[in-house]
């Protein structure tokens, strides 16, 4: 597999984890969804929290990048309840 015949995300991902990683990867899980955690998860309600301060209403999609989130996992966020 030629690494730089991959597009931009799928070729991070195989210079992050190594070429052989790689192609184990996309044997076990291609074609599929797979969940990747984000380390900022550590503190979920904090995260949250700030998140919530931050939402607009319009920049799901940014904060979803700046916290390493999907939009929809912003979305989903902002509109349940705090645990208190």
């Amino acid at each position: 597999m030629d690494i730089s015949k991959l597009k931009d995300k799928d070729r991070e991902v195989a210079e992050l984890i190594g070429i052989e990683n790689y192609q184990k990867l996309i044997s076990r899980y291609g074609g599929g969804n797979i969940y990747i955690p984000s380390a900022s998860l550590l503190n979920r309600e904090e995260l949250e929290a700030e998140i919530r301060r931050e939402y607009n209403g319009d920049n799901a999609a940014k904060l979803g990048k700046q916290y390493g989130l999907s939009a929809r996992t912003i979305v989903r966020i902002v509109t349940k309840k705090p645990m208190h």
